[in-house]
Parts: C-alpha cells; sequence; structure tokens
C-alpha cells in the first residue's frame, strides 16, 4: 500500500511542478507574442480580441525605414556604439581591479567591497543632477562620449563583484605554478588566469552591454541632439509623435527590431552564460 501512496505524491509533485513551469512560461511569452503581433497589425490600437492579426502586414516595418522621421538605423548603430564601447571600458576597469580583490590583502579592502555593495541599493538616476553638472564641467553634455562613461561607472561595482567571485572559485596554485615554471605575475594573469575566466567575462560583458542598449533615463537628461539619439530615445518619440494617438503598431515593429541583437547575442552566447555564472557562484 505504501508504494501507490508514493507514486501518487510523486504524481501530484510532477503535476504542480509543470503546471507552475506552463504558468511562468505564459506570464513571459504572451506580452512577447502580443507586441510581435500587433507589429503586424494595421489599426493604431494596442487592444484586440484576437492576439493573431486579422489582416497581418509588413507595413509598419516598412515604415520603420523609409519615413524621414523615424531615423531607425542611425538610433540603432548609435546604441550599439554606446552600448558596446561601455561594456568594453567596464571590463577594461573591472577585470584588473576584480583581480586585486581576490588576490591581494590591503588596507581598506573589505570596506571598498562593502561600499560597493551598498552602492547597488541605489538607481544611478538618484545622482543625476550631480552627473549632468560634472559632465557639464568637462565639457561632455550631448556627446556619446559623456553617456559611455557614465554607463561604464555605473556597472563597476557589480561588475568587481561577479568577477571577483569567479577568480575566488580558481586555485591559486595555478597561477604559482605558473611563477614557478618563470612566468611573472602580469603573465600567469594575462595567460592562465584570463582564459580560464573566460565565460564569466563574456556574461560582465553581456550584462554590460544590455544595460545601456536599454537605458533611457540618463540618455534623455545627457543628449539633447536628434542625430546622437539612442534606440530608446527613439522610441520614446514615436509615442509622442501623433496629438492624438500613439501608433502602437509602429512601436511594436521597432521594438521586434531592437530585441532581435540581444537574442542572437544570448544564443550565440548561452554556454559561456551559463558556465560562468554557475562556476562564479560555486567555492
Amino acid at each position: 500500500m505504501a508504494m501507490p501512496s508514493k507514486r501518487r505524491g510523486k504524481a501530484v509533485e510532477m503535476v504542480f511542478v509543470y503546471l507552475t513551469l506552463a504558468l511562468a512560461c505564459a506570464i513571459v511569452l504572451y506580452p512577447l507574442l502580443w507586441v510581435i503581433a500587433c507589429s503586424f497589425r494595421v489599426s493604431s490600437g494596442l487592444i484586440s480580441s484576437s492576439l493573431i492579426p486579422s489582416n497581418p502586414t509588413t507595413e509598419n516595418y516598412r515604415y520603420i525605414f523609409t519615413d524621414p522621421n523615424v531615423n531607425f538605423l542611425r538610433w540603432f548603430l548609435n546604441t550599439i556604439k554606446v552600448s558596446a564601447l561601455s561594456s568594453a571600458v567596464a571590463l577594461a576597469i573591472t577585470t584588473p581591479a576584480a583581480y586585486a580583490f581576490s588576490r591581494m590583502r590591503f588596507s581598506g579592502r573589505r570596506h571598498i567591497l562593502i561600499s560597493f555593495m551598498i552602492s547597488q541599493m541605489f538607481p544611478s538616476f538618484i545622482a543625476i543632477v550631480a552627473l549632468y553638472t560634472l559632465l557639464g564641467w568637462i565639457g561632455l553634455i550631448d556627446s556619446h562620449l559623456g553617456l559611455i562613461l557614465l554607463y561604464a561607472g555605473g556597472a563597476v561595482p557589480f561588475s568587481i563583484w561577479l568577477l571577483k567571485g569567479y577568480f575566488d572559485s580558481v586555485p591559486k596554485a595555478m597561477e604559482e605554478s605558473a611563477m614557478i615554471d618563470g612566468a611573472t605575475k602580469l603573465q600567469a594573469f594575462t595567460k592562465v588566469l584570463l582564459p580560464l575566466a573566460r565565460p564569466i567575462l563574456y556574461v560582465v560583458g553581456l550584462i554590460n552591454f544590455i544595460g545601456p542598449y536599454a537605458e533611457y533615463i540618463l540618455a534623455q537628461s545627457v543628449i539633447t541632439s536628434g542625430a546622437k539619439w539612442t534606440t530608446a530615445m527613439g522610441m520614446r518619440s514615436l509615442t509622442m509623435s501623433s496629438q492624438f494617438a500613439t501608433d502602437w503598431p509602429v512601436f511594436s515593429a521597432t521594438s521586434v527590431l531592437t530585441a532581435i541583437p540581444i537574442v542572437i547575442v544570448f544564443l550565440s552566447a548561452e554556454k559561456y552564460i551559463v558556465s560562468g555564472l554557475t562556476q562564479g557562484a560555486v567555492k
């Protein structure tokens, strides 16, 4: 009698797990499918009685590339430029810094790490007035360089914590063996540790790329010229293009096109992302 009861309990548990997974998938996928469907609609309304458009059209996508008031390609290239350079600058700063926090012991080390953790509790726009004033002093208002510095600086604390966690999981004996064979500390770092840290570098680089890619508040505060707009700023302008109603199908089509590069990057670097997050979390 115990075996059927045990099997029944296992079956109930599996049903509960699958129902939970199905609900989670529905919550995640339904808004995504709705945006994709909306991008193929003719009417300007966002609300529709059917998920599948009755008369699907690609006119919204054609409009994005042909209308002179919608400079999508320029917005997209500006976004790629700002996001990629922000990620590269953040990696260049945080990788050696995280190595120092992981392998070296110096005065104030623990307090600095704690301050990094505390700084992540506050959103960046809290300091937006101070950041704007600082950029004004150095003449970087309305410039991509100023925006890149803001994004890269904001990524430093979180990136250092992620990289440090991964470096801590790599045995010091590997670097010590290389130094016994004649390598310097710098060579042990660049030739031994960095190749092993490739997965977490992918993760940190991708996180620091996605943040600026979809960010709006700082970009709106710093950039004033239309030619320097990012995609988020351009999409915001689409919601104000009409006096009476927002053209949601065009907005949705822009959203879909903007999301495609991120999806491609995620799929191509999936194994590195999983490896970096799991290995960095295990001590």
